[in-house]
């Protein structure tokens, strides 16, 4: 008996699947989550097949804890998101087809995190927001972000060593006589925003030197030259990469900081720091939880109208807490 094209197809894939899961059962974790992917990509090509195509949603629910993080492991889009102050979060951008299954992990530190597992319906009836309810930390399985397959939250980049006396001449220039670590990471912040420049239009950044020698119109391109100077002088430092999760999206990038103990986002598009109650550089996580800090004195630089705008953009993105990082390798 002949086998019809369909079904050889659908033979090879389930085989494939098969030794995924045989692999899985055998060697490392890194390999299993190998078998994980080949078997997801095997289901995806079946959902197509039954006429229901993967597409993107976004996974609504509650973590129960203000300002905790949810991502979706091997998510195609890297966002993750941050709860707000009644632990409520929406997650952009996780791929859905009928049944598929996602380990979420939720974590309040950054460093580890609880596993949750999540299976998505077979159909889609209620548009393109799914609802998973309420995630409890305490059913999780502990894990350590740092060594976890499938994070795709964080993008990993090379420091730009090639041009690093360059960097470090300039770092000690701009810093000299400052004495703490606030005064030092504002010197900076100031002057990468002195090369916000509207002219400047080229796309590909080329290198960060680039930046701080002719400028740049785009938030990412300074947020990367203030990052590479401040990782010059030795301090952890994370660019935020943010979007407010509406079509079109409004995005914008910043840089948070690591001294004292905490972290500080500090905007070197704009040369701003933003406030908490008890008058420190703010967090990420606080200008998420409470983006009041971001009020239009702190664009006198600019004319009013794009000041309103400014401050309007920034509030409807930071209230949602979209966000990707990115990182010099071993520093996160």
């Amino acid at each position: 008996m002949t086998l019809s094209r369909s079904k050889r197809i659908a033979l090879i894939c389930l085989s494939a699947l098969l030794l995924a899961l045989l692999a899985g059962l055998l060697f490392s974790a890194k390999l299993r989550h190998q078998a994980h992917r080949v078997r997801i990509k095997t289901e995806m090509t079946l959902a197509r097949w039954r006429g229901h195509p993967p597409q993107l949603v976004s996974l609504a629910g509650n973590l129960g804890i203000a300002g905790a993080q949810i991502q979706a492991l091997d998510s195609r889009s890297g966002w993750a998101a941050l709860a707000d102050s009644g632990g409520q979060f929406l997650l952009l951008d996780v791929t859905w087809y009928p049944g598929a299954r996602y380990n979420l992990i939720l974590s309040t530190d950054g460093q580890t995190g609880k596993v949750i597992s999540t299976t998505l319906p077979q159909a889609l009836s209620g548009g393109s927001i799914i609802n998973v309810g309420n995630l409890s930390f305490d059913s999780g399985k502990t894990v350590d972000l740092r060594d976890l397959p499938g994070v795709t939250t964080i993008s990993y980049e090379k420091y730009d060593a090639a041009n690093g006396a360059f960097y470090g001449d300039l770092y000690a220039q701009l810093t000299a006589g400052k004495q703490t670590d606030e005064a030092i990471v504002s010197a900076v912040n100031d002057y990468i925003a002195t090369k916000l420049n509207y002219n400047e239009t080229q796309w590909d950044i080329g290198s960060p030197r680039r930046i701080l020698e002719t400028g740049s119109q785009y938030c990412g391109h300074l947020s990367t030259a203030m990052a590479t100077l401040l990782a010059s002088g030795h301090y952890k430092v994370r660019e935020i990469h943010l979007s407010n999760g509406q079509s079109p999206p409004g995005t914008h990038a910043v840089v948070e900081v690591f001294y004292g103990g905490a972290w500080h986002v500090y905007d070197p598009t704009y040369g701003t720091v933003y406030r908490n109650g008890d008058g420190a550089v703010a967090s990420y996580k606080e200008l998420r939880l409470d983006p009041s800090a971001i009020k239009e004195d702190l664009f006198q630089r600019f004319p009013p109208k794009q000041r309103r705008e400014t401050v309007a953009l920034l509030l409807s993105i930071f209230r949602t807490g979209h966000h990707h990082f990115y990182c010099f390798k071993d520093q996160m």
